[in-house]
């Protein structure tokens, strides 16, 4: 497993720890709706396990994020990657964002006594802090930018090539077996 935080900063952002011991893929929301959010996470949403969102083969894009995972205090992270490069479409994305941290905040069975974050990584935007998250929002939700995106970026993938790397080698064990 590789243990470590994620998507801390020099603001007032505490980091998420995180151990990943195994990547999963699955979603939080049936469809592009956020109406639509899955019923008992708890059967199902793991610690430990960094999720990729299941997209194509009859599945829309994700409503929220491209990744997500669980920490160990209950928050369910979204993060939500993007390609946009101006700041006012990251900021629309962000608001998108807000606008579900909103609702869900007044709605503790849609919660399912879970707190929820979001980060938004925009690699494609330069410079930093170009993008501002509302004062109500910013203890839920993050924008990670430029440079510091790219590196974060390049640690998950680290993170996905490392605990992949175990799932072949225990496949391969396996077809030996057999």
């Amino acid at each position: 497993s590789v243990r470590g935080s994620l998507f801390a900063d020099e603001d007032d952002h505490q980091p998420f720890y995180f151990k990943c011991s195994a990547i999963d893929t699955n979603r939080l929301f049936e469809n592009r709706d956020a109406k639509n959010l899955k019923r008992n996470l708890k059967d199902w949403l793991r610690r430990d396990t960094l999720y990729l969102v299941q997209e194509g083969n009859g599945y829309n894009t994700h409503y929220l994020c491209d990744i997500f995972f669980l920490t160990k205090n209950r928050e369910i992270v979204l993060v939500d990657v993007t390609g946009l490069d101006t700041d006012d479409q990251v900021t629309k994305k962000v608001n998108k964002h807000v606008r579900f941290m909103r609702k869900i905040a007044g709605n503790k069975k849609m919660a399912q006594k879970f707190k929820w974050r979001s980060v938004v990584l925009a690699p494609g935007l330069k410079g930093k802090d170009t993008v501002e998250v509302p004062e109500e929002a910013r203890k839920s939700i993050r924008v990670i930018q430029g440079r510091a995106a790219r590196g974060y970026l390049r640690g998950l993938q680290q993170i996905y090539r490392y605990t992949r790397q175990f799932e072949e080698d225990e496949d391969g064990e396996d077809e030996e077996d057999g």
